[in-house]
C-alpha cells in the first residue's frame, strides 16, 4: 500500500508543480565499523568487530503553501523516512498542516519539539551513538501535537507545543494501549494522562546564538508500585556560528525523563537477560526514574571545501531513588568524536568520522569505539 501511495504521489508531481509543491530530500549513508568492550563485576567481554552499510536518516519530502490574502498563508508538509537499505516510513518525519502570517505560525501534525530542533552541537551523520552526540540529543522527539511559533522580534523568537492525552506515546513500565486487565484504550489505568508540554526560546544576532528548550511528560514512567510519575527535560545551548567558525556549548538536565534501565540502554550496556530476555523494551521497564546532568561542546572551522570538527560530551553520575553508588557509577560517561566533511559541491559531501564512548568505570563499564566513511546528497 505504501509503495502504491508513493508511486501515485510521484506520478502526480508534474500536475502538482503548478500548485507550488516543492520536492526536497537527502540521501545519506556510509560504512560503519564498531566494537564494544564491556566489564561487569570485573569480568571483561569484547564484541566482534561489527561492520555495516548504515543509512543516516535519508528522507524525501513534499511541501507547499497557498496565499489566502491579508498576509495569511496555508502551509503543509509531508516528510518521509527512506533508506538506502530498503524500507521507509510514510509521513514518519515532520508532517503537518497549518497557517502562517504576521502573527507567526500555528501547525498541527507530527512536529519536532524544541529539544529536537536544538541540534547544532550534533552535526554528525551516524547510526551508532559513539559516532555522534546521540546520548546528549536523546530528549529530542517528533510527536503528534499542535505548535505555535512566534515571529522574530529583535533576534528573539519562541514556541509552545502541546500533545493531547490521547496522542501521547508509550509510557515506560506500561504496555502501550492496554489497561492492566488487557482491554484496549488510548490510555492506561497506570498512566491515565499521557499529555505532553514543550516550549522554546531562541536568540540570534551577528553570528551569536542562544537557545533554551523545555519538555514535560505528564506520565513518563510507572514505578514498581504502579504509580505514574512525570518527567521533564531542560536544555540550554549557545555559541557563535559565522565567518567559517562554529563554537557551541550545551547543558542538559533531566528528571524522570529516563529510567535507570533506559539510561543504561542508551549508553550501550547490555540489558539484564532476566528482566529483558529479548533485549531492552520500555514496556517491561519497571526501574525508577533518574536525574541526570550533561554537558557538550562542538568546535568546527571551514577551510575551503573541508570542515574539520570536534565534539566532546560528559555525563555526570545520575541520581535516583534506591540507586547504589555502584549503580550510579555506571551512568557517568565521556565521549569524543573527531571527523571532517569535504564538499564536492553545494549538494554532495563526503563524510569521515571516528568516535569513542565510555560509560561507567572500574569493574563496571561499557566502552565503544567506532569509525565511519559516508556520502550525503541533498536535493
Amino acid at each position: 500500500m505504501k509503495k502504491t501511495l508513493i508511486a501515485l504521489t510521484l506520478a502526480a508531481l508534474p500536475v502538482a508543480a503548478s500548485a507550488d509543491v516543492i520536492l526536497y530530500g537527502q540521501i545519506k549513508a556510509g560504512v560503519e565499523v564498531s566494537q564494544t568492550k564491556t566489564k561487569v563485576n570485573g569480568k571483561e567481554t569484547k564484541s566482534d568487530t561489527g561492520s555495516q552499510i548504515a543509512d543516516f536518516g535519508s528522507r524525501i519530502g513534499f511541501k507547499g503553501h497557498e496565499q489566502l490574502g491579508n498576509n495569511l498563508n496555508a502551509i503543509w508538509q509531508v516528510e518521509n523516512n527512506v533508506s538506502v537499505a530498503g524500507g521507509g516510513d510514510w509521513a514518519g518525519r515532520e508532517s503537518f498542516i497549518g497557517l502562517e502570517g504576521n502573527f507567526g505560525k500555528i501547525r498541527a501534525g507530527k512536529l519536532e519539539t524544541q529539544l529536537k530542533s536544538m541540534d547544532s552541537l550534533d552535526p554528525w551523520e551516524y547510526s551508532n551513538n559513539a559516532l555522534g552526540l546521540g546520548m546528549f540529543q536523546r530528549t529530542g522527539e517528533r510527536i503528534v501535537s499542535v505548535k505555535y511559533d512566534s515571529p522574530v522580534w529583535a533576534g528573539f523568537s519562541g514556541n509552545v507545543q502541546f500533545t493531547p492525552r490521547d496522542n501521547g506515546t508509550e509510557v515506560r513500565g506500561v504496555t502501550t494501549g492496554l489497561n492492566d486487565d488487557g482491554t484496549t484504550t488510548g490510555r492506561t489505568n497506570n498512566a491515565s494522562d499521557t499529555s505532553r508540554y514543550y516550549a522554546g526560546l531562541n536568540y540570534e544576532n551577528a553570528g551569536f546564538f542562544a537557545r533554551y528548550g523545555f519538555g514535560y511528560k505528564k506520565s513518563a514512567y510507572v514505578t514498581p508500585s504502579r504509580e505514574s510519575k512525570s518527567g521533564q527535560a531542560h536544555k540550554v545551548e549557545g555559541g557563535y556560528d559565522a565567518n567559517n567558525l562554529f563554537v557551541g556549548l550545551g547543558y542538559q538536565y533531566t528528571n524522570g525523563w529516563d529510567s535507570y534501565d533506559s539510561y543504561r540502554n542508551a549508553l550501550g550496556y547490555a540489558a539484564d537477560v532476566t528482566t529483558y530476555p529479548d533485549g531492552y523494551n520500555s514496556a517491561s521497564d519497571k526501574s525508577n526514574g533518574v536525574k541526570a546532568h550533561e554537558v557538550a561542546t562542538t568546535v568546527a572551522y571551514r577551510f575551503g571545501n573541508v570542515v574539520p570538527r570536534f565534539s566532546y560530551a560528559h555525563g555526570f553520575k545520575a541520581k535516583g531513588s534506591g540507586l547504589t553508588d555502584a549503580q550510579r557509577n555506571t551512568t557517568k560517561y565521556d565521549q569524543v568524536v573527531l571527523g571532517a566533511d569535504y564538499d564536492f559541491s553545494k549538494r554532495t559531501t563526503a563524510l569521515v568520522s571516528a568516535g569513542w564512548l565510555r560509560a561507567g568505570g572500574g569493574d563496571n563499564k561499557a566502552e565503544t569505539t567506532a569509525g565511519m566513511v559516508g556520502l550525503r546528497h541533498k536535493f
